[in-house]
């Protein structure tokens, strides 16, 4: 089993990664529910832009690997992005070296 630590020392289960993850981006989404009444992309800022994904602005490939865990269910890291515009965000990332 894989385990990852955050920025204390901690260590955490893939699993448990995973719950709080999936936890914290619900989370969000309804952090925007409450807010403004419905889901909607904050790249392009269009509520056709479905489905809504959460896009990590700190990759959670990058925070398991760099000892930083906890960024991975931190809300503040999380965007609710359209799938379209999170894809495309994503590859330019990756396109101009700057995936973290």
């Amino acid at each position: 089993m894989n385990y990852y630590r955050d920025s204390d020392g901690n260590k955490y289960s893939s699993s448990v990664v995973d719950r709080k993850t999936r936890k914290a981006k619900a989370e969000r989404l309804q952090m925007q529910i409450d807010e403004i009444g419905y889901n909607v992309c904050e790249e392009c800022n269009r509520n056709d832009c479905k489905p809504v994904d959460c896009s990590h602005d700190i990759s959670v490939k990058w925070a398991k690997e760099n000892g930083r865990v906890e960024l991975c269910w931190d809300v503040k890291n999380i965007t609710p992005t359209g799938r379209k515009c999170h894809k495309k965000k994503d590859t330019n990332l990756i396109m101009s070296g700057k995936i973290v």
